[in-house]
């Protein structure tokens, strides 16, 4: 219902900014529907998560969090060249219809998703004391269930990290004095999820395989910092992806398939949470500080490295401890 919802909302608003003929209206109508999609969209997300769990079967997730992404990636790289062709040929009018389409679209294959038999449930009303109750059993939940919530605190904590690295790659035409770096570089990442979900569904899921992960892509940014050829100092952004790609793909498998149904929802909507919290603070903390230099590549991707080892004699010593 949540992924229907939006979409429909979604749709209907490209519908009708679609008919808006006053360039000022037009503007601030847009401006409106970003706000909107970015609120649909963070709904939508966890949503999208935790409905695979019921139309996937649990030994299949990772194979299809795989495919998922690849498509994805491909998507990511070709939708700028359709952007393109379709800003080309068609008005701004007719690029919010076709936007408003692809949500009537998405809407009618989500309804067309096969359901699990609901669960007969006491109808009541559902009061702001609900919504607040939910949320504290899902941390609840989250604390109780200690591997879930190291998986969930790694995740969200390397993201720190790996916003920074975000707000200082648009800079790389300056910090390596090339032009067209920024765009190699993205090509190279794009290229290394590619890679990295291609062969994400062939690796074994353990908490010391993913930590692993993260090392290796902190030494992808590492090398970024490194004083090599420009073109062999851009493969750093192809190995960090990778990894991270990878590790994505294997921290939401395991969360989708050990969570209860009943919490998965609240989980995923935590771990986003999270992760959107350190976001304004790292890129604030660039801004704030001289970081656009090159040694910024290498002060963050040593502190990823830092942090998988030290989640790592973490991840042991709960390990002990259960044992």
């Amino acid at each position: 219902k949540i992924l229907m919802t939006t979409d429909l909302v979604c749709g209907l608003l490209c519908l009708a900014i679609s008919f808006i003929t006053n360039d000022s209206l037009m503007i601030a109508a847009l401006i409106f529907a970003n706000i909107v999609q970015a609120i649909a969209f963070g709904f939508s997300r966890p949503a999208n998560k935790a409905i695979i769990t019921e139309v996937v079967e649990k030994e299949e997730i990772v194979t299809y969090n795989a495919h998922l992404e690849l498509v994805l990636q491909v998507v990511s790289v070709c939708s700028p060249v359709f952007s393109f062709l379709v800003l080309q040929f068609a008005s701004l009018h007719m690029t919010l219809l076709l936007d408003a389409l692809t949500f009537f679209i998405a809407f009618v294959l989500v309804a067309f998703l096969p359901k699990e038999e609901a669960k007969v449930q006491e109808r009541k009303q559902f009061t702001e004391k609900d919504i607040f109750s939910d949320i504290k059993d899902g941390l609840a939940y989250i604390w109780h269930q200690k591997e879930i919530f190291f998986l969930l605190l790694v995740a969200s904590s390397v993201n720190f990290f790996f916003a920074a690295f975000e707000f200082l790659l648009p800079f790389s035409n300056r910090l390596y004095g090339v032009k067209g770096a920024y765009a190699t570089i993205l090509t190279l990442g794009a290229i290394g999820s590619i890679l990295g979900a291609l062969v994400a569904n062939k690796m074994k899921s353990s908490m010391r395989i993913l930590l692993f992960l993260l090392l290796l892509a902190g030494i992808g940014v590492f090398i970024m910092g490194l004083p090599l050829p420009p073109y062999l100092s851009f493969s750093g952004n192809l190995v960090c992806e990778f990894f991270v790609t990878i590790f994505d793909i294997h921290v939401f498998s395991q969360v989708q398939t050990k969570v209860e149904d009943d919490y998965l929802g609240r989980v995923l909507s935590t771990i986003y949470t999270l992760a959107v919290l350190f976001m304004p603070i790292a890129k604030g903390l660039m801004t704030w500080l001289p970081s656009v230099r090159m040694e910024s590549f290498l002060l963050i991707g040593a502190g990823v490295i830092l942090f998988s080892l030290l989640a790592q004699l973490v991840a042991k010593q709960l390990q002990s401890k259960k044992q």
